[in-house]
Order: C-alpha cells, then structure tokens, then sequence
C-alpha cells in the first residue's frame, strides 16, 4: 500500500489518496453483486441437493483408483477457501465490463452445473471418517448445509477456474501469480 496518489483539482489539491481510498468505491458495485450472487448460489445448489435427496434412488459412480485417495483433512482449508476467492473476484473487479463478465461467468458456471445435479444426480458413496479439531468442524460445517448429491460436475472445479482467470489478471507480481495458481491447483485436489 506504498503507493499514493495525487488527487487534482481544487477539493482536493495537495492532498494524497493511498491505494485503498481509491480502491474503495470501485467495490461497491462488487459488494452488490456478491450480495445477489452469494444468495442466488445457495438457494440453487441447495435446492439441487434436496431434490436429488427425495428421489428414491441416486446412483453413485465409483472408480477402483478412488478407493486409494486418501483423506488429508487439512484439505478442508483450501476447500472452504473457494467462497473468499468467489468475492474478491467480485470486490476486485476494476470496471464496470470487468465485473459484468464475471457475474455472467458465474452465473454461467453455476446454471450448467446445478442443471447437471438436477438431470443427473450422483451419490457420493464413500462415507467420510470423524474428525477432530479445526479440520472437524469445518468439516461438519460443510456436512451442515452440503448433502452428497453433488458429484458431478464439480462445481467447485468450475467455480475455481473462474475465479483463478479473474483474479490472476488483477496480479501484476508473477510470484503471486503463481501462488494462486497453486493455491487454486489445491482447491482443485481438495476436492477429491
């Protein structure tokens, strides 16, 4: 936040503004979208999973190479993580086409997505073991409002995406570039 800027004319004459006065009524119109968005994703993935729950069978399908995945519970971590990164993507947008895009790129992602749950529900087959401490609760967070009626399409997976080219393009530093681009590469694992 080193960097100042100048604001010109004669209100503001001489005086500087930091990043974050600049910054922030351009998120306003992002801290909109995300109050319509985060909502809107809630009731239609939610709706999804208890459709799926009140049909009388939901398959499963299970890969024998799945069986020797094992449960890392720090995962839950950069699982739970995907919801700050789904705002920023919102609250970082620096124009008005640039949010625009990404609300429809959302949008987008959740409609195909929550469309495949509703035609093709997919149990989720493998119970998960208890879990203690912080991993625990997150996990039992999750299991609070998630049922397992969302296997495929991941729509985690496509959320990630989103998001990651969204923000990789508000990042000028190719350091930090490349740790969301690691960081979203273990949101991606975590959810298997």
């Amino acid at each position: 936040m080193g960097h100042l800027y100048r604001v010109h004319g004669s209100a503001g004459e001489g005086r500087q503004l930091s990043v974050l006065d600049q910054w922030a009524p351009a998120w306003r119109p992002g801290l909109l979208a995300l109050l319509v968005l985060a909502p809107l994703f809630f009731i239609s993935y939610g709706a999804a999973n208890h459709w799926a729950a009140s049909q009388a069978h939901v398959d499963s399908i299970v890969f024998d190479w799945e069986s020797h995945i094992p449960l890392l519970p720090w995962t839950i971590l950069p699982y739970w993580s995907i919801d700050l990164f789904y705002g920023l993507s919102l609250l970082l947008a620096d124009s008005t086409f640039v949010l625009r895009r990404q609300v429809g790129r959302l949008l987008t992602a959740q409609l195909l997505c929550v469309s495949c749950l509703y035609l093709w529900p997919l149990r989720f087959s493998t119970p998960r073991p208890p879990l203690d401490g912080w991993e625990g609760a997150l996990f039992d967070a999750l299991t609070g409002f998630d049922l397992p009626f969302n296997q495929a399409p991941s729509l985690h997976i496509a959320l990630a995406v989103v998001v990651w080219d969204s923000l990789r393009r508000s990042l000028s530093h190719p350091v930090a570039r490349h740790l969301l681009a690691l960081w979203m590469l273990a949101i991606g694992l975590s959810v298997l």
